[in-house]
């Protein structure tokens, strides 16, 4: 998370797109904020990936960050500000409308980690379809410090990955390392630090020049089969941290009363 306002680029879109040999890049770019997230951003971010799905030319994504760093979560100086900015009410359905997005994208979507990826950031990173992770690149869910939820990353790594995967990110709090990452099958490969963009946008450029029929059948067949999409199918992984999924979840698993941190500002939801 980020705390401090410093000018970023002015002028310039907070989500940058561009196509060139089949492959769609996607740049998160508030470098002066450490690429940190915001509602207008999400929205961006969103329309990013539904621009790049729709096209027939694209045959995969390199998603990064600008300046050589991934996403440190929540501009919280943003969120925080007074008074309030006014996309704030609708921030957690901007969010969840950015990882919907990302989760609907037919080709293959290869992350570049490059020296940090942070709550919120994290769960970018691990939505992913391939992740190249810098050496000492670290991936930090880190929530559980707080005491809040990360409800964005779980959604991720249990659509995913096995539960004990999911909980030693989650329940530890750690920096987790670009080895690290690649030993828990997070990271497909690990490089030189200064190596991972190149890195990343070779492997993207590889699977672009396939057969686009192929990706486009390999990913749906694996949602199909693996995922299954979420617990009641499609992409509902990403309505779980919602008042009314809180609702439903606290009847079936008679969790008692209301858990403060769902009810509070849209703040806590996030990451």
């Amino acid at each position: 998370m980020t705390d401090s306002r410093p000018d970023d680029r002015p002028g310039e879109p907070e989500v940058l797109v561009s196509v060139d040999d089949g492959v769609a890049t996607i740049v998160l770019n508030r470098p002066a904020r450490k690429n940190a997230i915001t509602g207008p951003m999400m929205d961006r971010l969103a329309e990013a990936f539904h621009e790049v799905a729709a096209r027939e030319d694209v045959g995969a994504v390199l998603f990064h960050g600008a300046d050589g760093g991934f996403c440190s979560g929540l501009d919280l100086g943003e969120y925080n500000a007074d008074p309030p900015p006014s996309w704030l009410p609708t921030a957690l359905d901007s969010l969840v409308g950015a990882h919907r997005a990302i989760y609907a994208c037919p080709v293959p979507v290869v992350g570049a980690l490059e020296r940090f990826a942070i709550n919120g950031g994290a769960a970018f990173a691990l939505a992913c379809d391939l992740l190249v992770a810098g050496q000492t690149a670290f991936l930090q869910v880190g929530e559980i410090r707080q005491g809040l939820a990360a409800p964005m990353n779980l959604a991720w790594l249990l659509a995913r990955r096995p539960a004990s995967v999911a909980e030693q990110l989650t329940l530890s709090g750690r920096r987790f390392t670009g080895p690290d990452l690649h030993r828990l099958g997070i990271a497909l490969d690990v490089v030189a630090d200064g190596g991972v963009l190149d890195a990343a946008r070779l492997l993207a450029t590889e699977i672009a020049s396939y057969p686009r029929a192929g990706a486009l059948a390999i990913k749906a067949t694996t949602r199909a089969l693996h995922e299954g999409g979420g617990p009641g199918g499609d992409d509902d992984w990403f309505d779980w941290p919602s008042p009314g999924t809180r609702c439903r979840l606290a009847d079936r698993f008679d969790l008692g009363g209301p858990n403060e941190r769902f009810d509070g500002r849209p703040s806590v939801l996030l990451a």
